[in-house]
C-alpha cells in the first residue's frame, strides 16, 4: 500500500492506512464487506481489557488504548445489547 492513501472520493488523503482492531477474526470479515477498499486499512489481533461505563465512552477509551498501542490512527468496534423494555438492560456491564 502507498505511504499515503487517498479515502474514496472525499479528497481526504492518509499517510498511513488505519488499523482495525480486532480480537475477533470475523470482525474483520465483517468490516472488509462494509467498507470494502473505500478506507485503506489493516487488520491487527490485539485483545483489549474489558472496559465498564457508558457505550460511548468505552469505544472511546478502546480507541486510544489502541491508537497507543499502534502509535497510529485505528478504528475499534465494540457492541453492547440494550434493551429499553429492560431500561438498557443487560448493557455494557453484562
Amino acid at each position: 500500500m502507498d505511504a499515503a492513501a487517498r479515502v474514496g472520493g472525499s479528497g481526504l488523503v492518509l499517510s498511513r492506512p488505519v488499523t482495525f482492531v480486532t480480537g475477533n477474526a470475523k470482525k474483520l470479515e465483517e468490516v472488509r464487506s462494509i467498507l470494502g477498499h473505500s478506507i485503506p486499512f489493516h487488520p491487527l489481533k490485539l485483545d483489549l481489557p474489558e472496559l465498564q461505563g457508558e457505550p460511548d465512552e468505552i469505544s472511546k477509551e478502546k480507541a486510544r488504548l489502541a491508537a497507543k498501542e499502534v502509535n497510529g490512527p485505528v478504528l475499534v468496534e465494540d457492541t453492547c445489547l440494550c434493551f429499553n423494555a429492560l431500561k438498557g438492560l443487560p448493557g455494557p456491564y453484562m
